[in-house]
């Protein structure tokens, strides 16, 4: 799964804190950061997120070189 996606983010020592997104026509709150790092992929530098919101867990990736954002994994309850 790598859908594109929305996010409103928080930018706090040099790095991005998802907020909120939009993903399926639908807007989700990040009620909790889980875990995060960082991988390089190629040139690429991505972030994961592992969050929580409405009682999922979402795995978000950001790719810094475009400021794009994606849904990687989704766990429901």
């Amino acid at each position: 799964m790598k859908e594109r996606i929305e996010v409103i983010a928080v930018f706090e020592k040099n790095r991005a804190q998802p907020y909120s997104f939009k993903w399926a026509g639908k807007k989700f709150l990040v009620e909790k950061v889980n875990l995060h790092y960082t991988q390089r992929s190629g040139d690429a530098i991505l972030t994961y997120y592992s969050v929580t919101a409405e009682g999922n867990y979402f795995k978000l990736v950001f790719d810094s070189n475009n400021m794009s954002w994606w849904v990687e994994e989704v766990y429901s309850e």
